[in-house]
């Protein structure tokens, strides 16, 4: 005679089976959210890179249209690239653009070129100004000449090989300004308040355009000046076809005609843009030749942080 097998037996098997089977709908569904949640941000990656590379593109049009327009003989903060454009809405997202001068700032490795004493000079006189010590000067020096003579209160690599960490001299060109960091002495706060006034060209030229740099720079140009007396200068509308106009109405910036200029040849294009939750920064150094207004890329650098000129309104308490 058969015996029958107890239903209970039978029902539990099945609950058993079934929860093996839910486990496993549980696990493929959640592996599925998550590459599709992962596909979803790597598109919209993409997506926001495309629109900062695309900001680029257009920055370099611009770029080039106004040397068409005007020829390459005077560049201004009047010009089209130099306008500050608010953030404007592309899909699902939004997208932020600035062109920046490269010749209102500093260019520090001015002081490795042929006219490097009198650029040390000059660097001392800004950095004091901003009441940074002024010795950096000389170890940036050391940094960037091509030889291992310890220059000033500067530092070669007898000094750095003693850190914690040891490390030499570049006794190169710079290739990117946060190279300041390593030099002996600096501070963070140092950086801070030499933020925007400092950069590092592919070149060993000093050349301040009278037309866009700010008085922090100019100020530098004289040991005799100071930034509040050359504020009103750098405060009105500046359009100089050439350094003499400028320095017939400002007299104390003839000491500096060597290092001046009207006209830019390096700009920095700075791009944010959002896709989604997905956010590229992007940040291109652009040479524009002289001669023939052809612009070339020099670097792009995908890690800088992207300031905005644009604070968004809000009020407490409206939705």
């Amino acid at each position: 005679m058969r015996r029958r097998r107890p239903s209970g037996v039978v029902l539990l098997s099945v609950l058993l089976v079934l929860a093996l089977l839910s486990a496993l709908v549980w696990q493929l569904m959640g592996k599925h959210s998550l590459v599709i949640a992962q596909s979803r941000f790597t598109f919209t990656g993409d997506q926001a890179l495309e629109y900062a590379l695309g900001a680029e593109t257009f920055a370099r049009q611009i770029l080039f249209e106004e040397w068409s327009r005007n020829g390459p003989g005077k560049d201004t903060l009047q010009e089209v690239w130099a306008q500050p454009t608010a953030p404007f809405e592309v899909d699902n997202g939004f997208l932020e653009v600035q062109v920046v001068d490269m010749h209102s700032c500093f260019n520090v490795n001015s002081v490795a070129g042929d006219n490097w004493q009198e650029n040390l000079v000059r660097m001392k006189t800004l950095l004091r100004n901003r009441g940074v010590p002024d010795n950096l000067a000389d170890a940036w020096r050391d940094w960037v000449d091509a030889d291992l003579d310890i220059n000033g209160f500067g530092a070669e690599d007898g000094e750095y090989l003693l850190e914690d960490t040891p490390y030499r001299t570049a006794n190169a060109r710079a290739a990117d300004l946060s190279e300041l960091r390593l030099i002996r002495g600096i501070e963070a706060e140092h950086l801070e308040v030499l933020d925007g006034l400092l950069c590092a060209l592919p070149s060993e030229e000093l050349r301040i355009n009278v037309n866009t740099a700010s008085a922090g720079v100019l100020a530098a140009m004289n040991p005799n000046l100071t930034e509040a007396q050359i504020e009103a200068f750098t405060d009105s509308v500046r359009d100089y076809d050439d350094v003499g106009m400028a320095t017939a109405e400002f007299p104390d910036l003839m000491a500096a005609v060597d290092a001046l200029t009207v006209s830019s040849e390096y700009f920095r294009v700075n791009v944010r843009a959002r896709v989604d939750d997905s956010q590229a920064e992007l940040s291109s150094l652009l040479r524009r030749d002289p001669s023939s207004g052809r612009i070339e890329l020099i670097n792009r650098d995908l890690g800088r942080n992207f300031r905005s000129l644009f604070q968004a309104d809000t009020e407490e308490g409206n939705d």
